[in-house]
């Protein structure tokens, strides 16, 4: 392929086709940074009101890295992978441990927790205008179909496409393009081939292969659980825990749960956690009915409420348990889904 009118026209087609995004407005490294993590596995126009509550409470480095974990997990609420959350906190703090601001060298920036090859190069190209290449989703299918490969290749094949493709000048425009042109032109069904700025240098094009090249990735199998969760009321305060039985759920802090085994029934189960958390049984109320996803987890939670005076039963364990206000619960709780079932506590309570 002849990679100057390549890029002489994939960056011609760029500088008018592409689209405003908040992140590319002013993309310091922090934000490209935060960006590149908030769109892993999730869509733009999905990002794109997380971005900007997230820049609006830590816009900087320093903000990020004084805030409470939970703090931080409460703004990631309902984008999933928390684990990304927990890793850009971890990494706000190791960078100002180390550097004092965000390092520009690509080993540097790797060496902080959730930050790979792709996201350093984007941060590299992006932000400091490094002639860095990156590889994902997108880059791969454009790849795959510029050269008409038709069977499984290393990983490696297409870093060293994009490291011999991407220009001195205007790295982070190209990168950029290159994303964009999968997003936009180059979709993994029915492509746009006639609205493609490099038609005419594709090899699946020439062979009339684009439609079934690259071949579609399985699809990771869908998880169902059912749970059951505790509102327990004590004078307006809840009883939080931090002793989680489901790893997927965020937050330090939720309401008790525990999942429903084969061959329990919601009330049986609802039942065997009040009496570990409280010693003994009360009489629970079913309030609620939830639907909740999380990645590929599906889960179907269902409310069970008492009120009471449950400091003259006691807590089995203190450690791990605290009452809460409303006012907390909204602060304190991280998930949705304990939210949902909140909101639908509180509406049969406004009901009485």
């Amino acid at each position: 392929m002849k990679v100057r009118e390549f890029r002489q026209y994939l960056l011609r087609w760029y500088r008018t086709c592409h689209r405003s995004f908040p992140w590319r407005e002013d993309p310091t490294p922090y934000r490209v940074w935060i960006s590149e993590i908030m769109l892993q596995q999730t869509q733009a126009k999905t990002v794109i009101p997380y971005y900007r509550r997230f820049l609006e409470r830590f816009p900087s480095i320093e903000s990020l890295a004084r805030a409470a974990e939970h703090e931080v997990l409460e703004l990631w609420s309902g984008l999933g992978y928390y684990s990304r959350a927990r890793n850009i906190h971890r990494a706000a703090r190791l960078m100002l441990e180390r550097h004092g601001e965000f390092p520009r060298d690509l080993a540097a920036i790797r060496a902080l927790p959730g930050i790979g090859r792709y996201t350093a190069g984007a941060v590299c190209s992006l932000a400091f205008h490094q002639a860095q290449p990156i590889v994902d989703g997108n880059i791969r299918r454009v790849i795959t179909r510029l050269e008409g490969i038709q069977k499984s290749v290393p990983e490696k094949l297409f870093w060293d496409r994009m490291s011999r493709w991407i220009p001195e000048r205007q790295p982070s425009d190209f990168n950029q393009a290159m994303m964009e042109l999968g997003a936009l032109v180059c979709l993994p069904s029915r492509p746009l081939c006639c609205d493609c700025p490099v038609e005419r240098l594709c090899e699946a094009r020439r062979l009339r292969i684009q439609d079934i090249i690259p071949a579609a990735r399985p699809r990771r199998a869908v998880q169902q659980t059912e749970a059951v969760i505790l509102i327990l009321e004590n004078k307006r305060r809840l009883l939080l825990t931090s002793l989680h039985t489901f790893s997927v759920i965020p937050g330090k802090w939720g309401l008790p749960c525990s999942q429903v085994l084969r061959g329990k029934s919601l009330k049986d189960t609802a039942n065997a956690l009040s009496l570990k958390i409280l010693g003994r049984t009360v009489p629970l109320i079913l309030c609620a009915k939830i639907g909740h996803s999380i990645t590929n987890h599906r889960i179907t939670a269902h409310g069970f409420f008492c009120r009471g005076d449950f400091r003259v039963l006691g807590l089995r364990r203190t450690k791990g348990f605290r009452w809460a206000t409303p006012a907390e619960c909204g602060r304190l709780l991280t998930s949705s889904l304990f939210h949902k079932a909140l909101a639908k506590y509180r509406a049969i309570d406004a009901e009485e």
